[in-house]
């Protein structure tokens, strides 16, 4: 027999017990002898217990929900309970109150035993809740785990990503200006070539000019002709010394974003291999004043001007006192 027929027939057999309403036959106040089991009061309590105890059972439907086992040995001692107090009804002698009062006590402890009352009172939802949230926090513990290690893995993929991207801009940026070097060498060489050519015209011109004067005539032509000469020379070396103060000023900042595409991309390698946290700070302390520095130095770049310009400036001055000398 299937646990639901068990149960339909249990839920049958306790109506047929209630319906007799054994709690009015206490209310009588039977008077018995006392005996080695339960007396009236104590049969009374049982039996509010088992009414209160299975009564919402009933109501519920909640039976099919008990064992096989349970509902067969609950059966059993309430079929006693009945037929004990079947007997009590027509017979209310002390030995039908004895036989129906230790029946009714094993209907209680039964009940006990499965602990009914517990799933009278929620188990049944209690366990399933307790169930699902056992699981619920399995699956927390987990995910807990799972974002700790995200966590770890994305502090370990922040520092090569970080450095990477900037040691990849600054080596775009290093590239751009290489372009911008070369640009400006070749614009120096070209300069340069035109200086060259026309220094030594000028040196040429003044050269014949110098050997086909007889010392009686006068110089008076000659000065004029240096002078549009020297106009015309300034220019092509002042052009000639900016470019190339350009390309060493493109040339360092080449080297300088070189040399920061070089720290950035070495920096996690440095920040693995350090240990203490106080050396890992110091490391990115001094590479972040060599990553984020500027480049530029107004100072330098200016000296190193204001050196060619100066360089070209003695250069002219001791070709026109050669020239004068002569």
């Amino acid at each position: 027999m299937s646990i639901k027929s068990r149960a339909t027939q249990l839920e049958s057999l306790l109506n047929n017990f209630f319906n007799l309403k054994p709690d009015e036959f206490f209310k009588s106040g039977p008077s018995y002898n006392d005996f080695d089991g339960p007396s009236v009061e104590e049969s009374e309590k049982n039996y509010l217990f088992i009414y209160t105890t299975l009564k919402p059972l009933l109501d519920s439907g909640q039976l099919v929900d008990l064992t096989w086992s349970a509902i067969s040995s609950i059966q059993q001692n309430a079929q006693n309970a009945y037929n004990t107090y079947n007997q009590l009804i027509s017979n209310r002698d002390q030995g039908a109150f004895q036989n129906f009062s230790t029946n009714l006590d094993g209907f209680a402890n039964i009940l006990r035993m499965y602990n009914i009352p517990y799933l009278v009172l929620g188990g049944y939802n209690l366990e399933s809740t307790r169930a699902l949230l056992v699981n619920e926090l399995d699956t927390l513990q987990k995910n807990n785990i799972e974002v700790e290690q995200l966590k770890e893995s994305v502090k370990t993929l922040i520092t090569p990503a970080i450095a990477g991207s900037l040691s990849k801009s600054f080596t775009q940026r290093r590239n751009s200006i290489m372009f911008n070097r070369v640009i400006w060498l070749i614009i120096a060489i070209t300069i340069g070539y035109f200086v060259i050519i026309e220094t030594n015209e000028f040196v040429n011109h003044i050269s014949n000019a110098l050997s086909q004067t007889k010392p009686e005539t006068s110089n008076i032509g000659l000065w004029p002709t240096i002078a549009i000469r020297t106009v015309v020379l300034i220019p092509l070396f002042a052009a000639f010394g900016f470019a190339f103060s350009q390309y060493r000023k493109e040339r360092d900042f080449e080297e300088e974003y070189a040399h920061k595409a070089a720290v950035a991309a070495s920096l996690p390698n440095y920040g693995d291999l350090a240990r203490e946290q106080s050396v890992k700070d110091q490391i990115v302390t001094g590479a972040t004043s060599v990553i984020f520095s500027s480049p530029s130095q107004d100072a330098k770049n200016n000296q190193n001007s204001d050196a060619v310009l100066s360089g070209i400036k003695e250069m002219i001055e001791s070709v026109g006192k050669a020239f004068s000398k002569r």
